[in-house]
C-alpha cells in the first residue's frame, strides 16, 4: 500500500473528520484506488511552574493521542470518524493536592484521577457539492457560539445540519443539536476560567454525579443539570455574506427550547493598505429566556444565584481594530467589549465568541463589564513567533466561587492578564509545533474575604506551561 502525505481539505463549519488535528493527511492508495485519508496527532502539556495558592494550577502533565479517518468522496458523501485517548503522563500529576497550597490542572483529563480515558468523538456522514453542504451525526460544530478553545480532547455534539450557497458569496444553514459531549478543557472553562459563573461555556460542574466528560448528553442536562429534563434540543439558523468587497457579515440565531434564544451577529473586514492589511469588527451577542429559562437550575450558589430565577437579559457590544502587518510577520490589535442587561449571559455549550477573551479569562460574559485589551505578535524569525497581550475586565455584578474560600463569592476589583508566548514550527520537522507560554492574573475575586471562615482569597496567577505537539 502506498501513502502519500496532501494538505486536507478545508471544512464548511462543521468537522468532518478530526477537528484540530493538524492540516496534513495521508491518502490511502492501493494500485490506483483511493481509499481515503488518515489523521493523527499527539499533544503533550506540561505546567513549569505556578503559585503555590491553592488557585493558580500547580499540578498537571497530561497528553492525547487522537486518530481520524476520511473515506473517498463517492457522489459527495464521505464518512468520518475520529477517537481520542487522554491521561495522565506517566502519573506525575498530583491529584490529592494540599488545601490553600496547590491545586491539579483538572482540566487537562477526562476524570478526576487523570486514568487513560479514550472517547469516539466524530462519527458522521457529510456531503458537499458546489451548493449544498449537509452534516449528519457526531463531532465538532464550528459555530460562534459552540467553537471554543480545547487543549486536549474537544468538546463534541450531536448534530443534523445542512446548508446552502445559492448565490457568490452566500452561505445559509439550518440544524439541530441535540447532545453535547464535554471535553477535558470542561472543567477549566467551568472552575479555572468560569469561576462557577455559568458564563465560561459551561454551565455545569462537568464532574458532578449524574454528569461526566466524554459522554453525550441531552442538552437539558448540559444545561440545568443531571436532574433536569429532556429538551428537543437547540435549532441553529444562519446567514453568512462575503459578497462585500473585502468584508464578511454573519448572523445567527440559537433557540434551545425551554431554556434560551439566542442571537448573534458580527462583521469581518480586512481591507488591503499599503502591503499590509486593516483589520476591523463588530460583534453584537443578545439573549433572552425561553418557556421558564433558568428556573430551578441546579448547581452551587453561584450558578443558582446568577440564572436560578428563570430570567435572561443580555447583551454584549464588541469593536476591534488591528493591523496585520506584510506576510502576516507582524499584527497588532485593539479590542473592546461591553455586556449590560438584568444578567449574566448562560453561557452552556461552549461559546466564546468575544473579541476580548484571553487564555484564562472569559469575563466579557458576566454581567455589566467593560473590557478592552491590547494583542500584537511578531515573527522572529521563519517558523518561530512571539506574541503579547493585556486584558483588563471592569468589575461585574456576578457571584462566583473561589476554591477553598467560598461558593458564593462577589467581585472585589477589576480583572487583568497578561499573556506572554513562544510557539516554534519547525520547518525540518513537519507536523511538529512547541508553544510554550506564561500568564500573569487576577481575578475579580481575589481578597474576598468569608464572613463566616475569615479565610481571605489570593485569585492571583504566575503561571508557565509547554505545549508540545506533533501532527500527522
Amino acid at each position: 500500500m502506498m501513502m502519500r502525505r496532501q494538505i486536507g481539505i478545508a471544512t464548511v463549519g462543521l468537522s468532518m473528520g478530526l477537528g484540530g488535528a493538524g492540516a496534513g493527511a495521508y491518502e490511502l492508495k492501493f494500485q490506483d484506488h483511493d481509499y481515503g485519508e488518515l489523521k493523527g496527532r499527539i499533544r503533550a502539556i506540561s505546567i513549569l511552574s505556578a503559585r503555590d495558592n491553592g488557585w493558580d494550577p500547580s499540578s498537571g502533565h497530561g497528553y492525547a493521542v487522537t486518530a481520524g479517518y476520511k473515506s473517498p468522496a463517492w457522489n459527495g458523501f464521505r464518512f468520518n470518524a475520529a477517537a481520542s485517548l487522554n491521561g495522565d503522563i506517566f502519573n506525575s500529576t498530583d491529584f490529592d493536592p494540599k488545601a490553600g497550597k496547590e491545586r491539579t490542572a483538572r482540566g487537562l483529563f477526562l476524570n478526576d484521577t487523570g486514568a487513560q480515558k479514550g472517547q469516539l468523538t466524530n462519527i458522521n456522514l457529510t456531503f458537499a457539492s458546489k451548493q449544498l453542504y449537509a452534516f449528519a451525526g457526531r463531532g465538532q460544530l464550528e459555530t460562534p457560539l459552540t467553537k471554543n478553545t480545547y487543549n486536549l480532547v474537544p468538546n463534541a455534539y450531536t448534530v443534523l445540519r445542512v446548508g446552502a450557497k445559492p448565490i457568490e458569496g452566500l452561505d445559509i444553514s439550518l440544524g439541530q443539536v441535540t447532545q453535547m459531549s464535554l471535553g477535558t478543557r470542561a472543567m477549566t472553562d467551568w472552575g479555572f476560567i468560569g469561576e462557577a459563573t455559568g458564563t465560561a461555556g459551561v454551565a455545569q460542574a462537568p464532574n458532578q454525579a449524574g454528569l461526566g466528560q466524554a459522554r453525550f448528553f441531552n442538552l437539558g442536562q448540559i444545561a440545568l443539570g443531571p436532574r433536569a429534563d429532556d429538551i428537543s434540543g437547540m435549532t441553529v439558523a444562519s446567514l453568512r455574506y462575503a459578497g462585500l468587497p473585502h468584508t464578511t457579515l454573519s448572523l445567527w440565531n440559537y433557540h434551545v427550547q425551554d431554556i434560551a434564544n439566542n442571537v448573534y451577529a458580527e462583521v469581518d473586514a480586512k481591507i488591503p493598505l499599503q502591503g499590509m492589511k486593516l483589520d476591523l469588527g463588530a460583534q453584537y451577542l443578545r439573549q433572552d429566556d425561553v418557556g421558564d429559562g433558568t428556573q430551578g437550575i441546579q448547581g452551587g450558589p453561584a450558578i443558582r444565584a446568577n440564572f436560578g430565577d428563570g430570567d435572561l437579559d443580555y447583551n454584549l457590544f464588541g469593536l476591534k481594530a488591528g493591523v496585520i502587518g506584510p506576510k502576516k510577520r507582524w499584527t497588532a490589535h485593539v479590542m473592546w467589549n461591553q455586556s449590560n442587561g438584568d444578567t449574566a449571559f448562560l453561557n452552556a455549550f461552549g461559546g466564546d465568541p468575544a473579541f476580548t477573551s484571553s487564555i484564562f479569562s472569559r469575563n466579557a460574559y458576566r454581567k455589566d463589564v467593560n473590557a478592552w485589551g491590547l494583542r500584537a505578535s511578531y515573527q522572529i524569525m521563519p517558523g518561530l513567533r512571539f506574541m503579547a497581550a493585556y486584558f483588563d475586565y471592569g468589575q461585574s455584578e456576578t457571584t462566583g466561587g473561589v476554591l477553598n474560600v467560598t461558593p458564593a463569592a462577589t467581585p472585589t476589583k477589576d480583572a487583568e492578564e497578561i499573556d506572554l508566548a513562544l510557539v516554534y514550527k519547525p520547518k525540518q520537522i513537519k507536523g511538529l509545533a512547541l508553544k510554550t507560554f506564561y500568564v500573569n492574573r487576577t481575578s475579580e475575586y481575589d481578597g474576598f474575604v468569608n464572613p463566616r471562615t475569615g479565610n481571605k482569597a489570593d485569585a492571583t496567577m504566575s503561571h508557565w506551561r509547554l505545549i508540545a505537539t506533533y501532527s500527522f
